[in-house]
């Protein structure tokens, strides 16, 4: 049974990938929202938000390295 994501982890969500979507702009000096799209289009974001994985609570930083790893 699929269960509704709370608004308020809905809002966590977007504030991790806010603040990672951050870092990323600010290690590869490219524009936030480059790295917004790109961030959005992958599986990382699939991962982020699916409750399931609580990806987000390991943080910015976290999901930033994730991205990364995917990348490469």
């Amino acid at each position: 049974m699929e269960t509704k994501t709370s608004d308020k982890t809905l809002f966590a969500m977007d504030l991790t990938a806010k603040m990672a979507v951050e870092q990323l702009a600010l290690e590869t000096n490219q524009p936030p929202e480059k790295v917004l799209l790109d961030f959005m289009k992958s599986n990382t974001a699939k991962m982020l938000y699916d409750d399931s994985t609580k990806l987000w609570w390991d943080g910015p930083s976290a999901v930033a390295e994730e991205f990364k790893n995917q990348k490469n």
